[in-house]
């Protein structure tokens, strides 16, 4: 609750100049100061009004009904339709102000003529009509991009998990996909709204990872100012949450909260229905979080009706071999370059690890496409950190009249160097070369660089 203090000295000297329609009453509902034009459509003076009591007025029939009683009740802003003694309707709007008790001392009410509406409501069809021209225009770069560029369905793994996405697009439910950043969730996102009976409207994203708490309600409901809501925009369409494990407990219960009811509140205090099929994607399985107490259960159980994991890269060899060519012949075209791979880099790249999965490896294509200095691409043209030494590299090992401990070290410490600068945390190079993280440490130290 906000709470705001009046100084009784200066008290609401604005409304002596302003040309609203404004009235300012005191928790007793007695009226304590007036603008110039108030009691103008309902035949009474400022002056008079000063000193009277609403409760009185309204039983004069000249405030029907009084609005300071209904904030006083409500202790927030309230809105009615007042019939003056004239016959036209004034639109009122009565807001709270509070002492430092947390009580309402106050109430300042603005009334406007029916009339003046109007204005408002051109607005409102501009808006609309906004609204309706970005529907058309998301429609039409849905319909351009209907086959995601560069889907890969080699491995048994994805092609379960992109059947099994087919098969729930139909059942117009709360879909969850997990897996590791880059493994293809919001390919298959799309894949899911494209075949779906909500496939002819808005299909949008709301990255959790990035965007601030205190502006999340607002892109998803709207704000005062004009602002369209993503869930308004998505009206029978499907809104996809990327990261909902990223979401702080209070919006994990918000969401939750909109989701149950399939209505939100708007910015000023409406509930509005609406009808979206929310998709969302977590980075690991959520059940652990739940059982930690980090992911609400209520959300859990609302979105959890079909999960579908996507493999990381690593484990899908086939997709992977696959997607090599794919992006190589991509890029090319993209740069206007013909390049071809070496059989010796071709190998390599299959047992790279990619933890960043298919966005990494995108970008390792086509920095090599663009960084290749000769028609057939080999492993010195991949990027310094993906040149981990192999058992038949010694021919980069300069040997002569070095022992072999100290050609070990050397290769060692090569190693060390570029697991650091591609996977970057110890425990991660710990996973990959296959050593316990203090050893990780302990070399880093070694080699002078932790």
């Amino acid at each position: 609750m906000s709470i705001f203090s009046i100084n009784p000295d200066t008290q609401f000297e604005i409304i002596d100049s302003t040309d609203e329609d404004l009235i300012v009453t005191n928790r007793d509902g007695v009226i304590v100061q007036a603008s110039r034009i108030s009691g103008r459509h309902y035949g009474v003076t400022p002056e008079s009004l000063l000193g009277r009591s609403v409760y009185d007025l309204e039983r004069e029939k000249v405030f029907v009904p009084a609005i300071t009683p209904l904030v006083l009740k409500e202790k927030k802003k309230v809105v009615l339709v007042q019939d003056t003694p004239s016959g036209t309707r004034e639109l009122i709007l009565g807001f709270p102000l509070f002492d430092e008790a947390g009580e309402v001392e106050y109430v300042i009410s603005y009334s406007c003529e029916w009339s003046e509406l109007v204005v408002i409501q051109d607005y409102l069809n501009e808006l609309e009509t906004e609204m309706a021209r970005m529907k058309e225009e998301l429609h039409l770069l849905r319909r351009e991009a209907a086959v995601p560029e560069g889907l890969v369905l080699a491995s048994r793994s994805t092609s379960e998990a992109f059947a099994r996405g087919l098969e729930a697009a139909e059942l117009d439910v709360p879909i969850l996909l997990y897996g590791e950043h880059g493994t293809g969730k919001a390919t298959l996102a799309r894949e899911i709204h494209a075949n779906s009976r909500r496939s002819e409207e808005a299909f949008l994203t709301l990255d959790c990872r990035t965007v601030p708490e205190a502006l999340f309600e607002r892109e998803l409901s709207g704000d005062s100012e004009g602002k369209i809501g993503l869930l308004s925009i998505a009206e029978g369409g499907t809104l996809y949450l990327d990261g909902i494990e990223r979401l702080s407990p209070y919006l994990q219960n918000r969401l939750a909260g909109w989701m149950k009811d399939k209505r939100y509140q708007t910015a000023e205090g409406a509930e509005v229905p609406f009808d979206v099929r929310i998709m969302a994607s977590a980075e690991g399985e959520l059940s652990e979080a739940v059982q930690d107490g980090a992911f609400s259960r209520e959300l859990y159980y609302l979105v959890y009706l079909v999960p579908i994991e996507l493999r990381p890269l690593m484990e899908r060899k086939e997709d992977l071999s696959s997607l090599i060519p794919l992006f190589l012949e991509r890029f090319c075209e993209k740069h206007g370059v013909r390049k071809e791979l070496s059989q010796g880099l071709f190998e390599h790249l299959l047992e790279c690890p990619w933890p960043g999965n298919i966005d990494e490896l995108a970008n390792v294509m086509e920095r090599l496409v663009i960084g290749g200095k000769s028609k057939v691409l080999t492993a010195d043209d991949l990027p310094m950190e993906y040149r981990i030494p192999t058992g038949d590299s010694l021919s980069e090992i300069e040997m002569d009249g070095r022992t072999l401990p100290s050609i070990l070290e050397s290769v060692e410490k090569r190693v060390l160097m570029a697991a650091k600068q591609r996977y970057g945390t110890t425990t991660e190079m710990a996973k990959r070369l296959g050593i316990s993280q203090p050893s990780v440490v302990r070399k880093l130290k070694k080699y002078g660089r932790e």
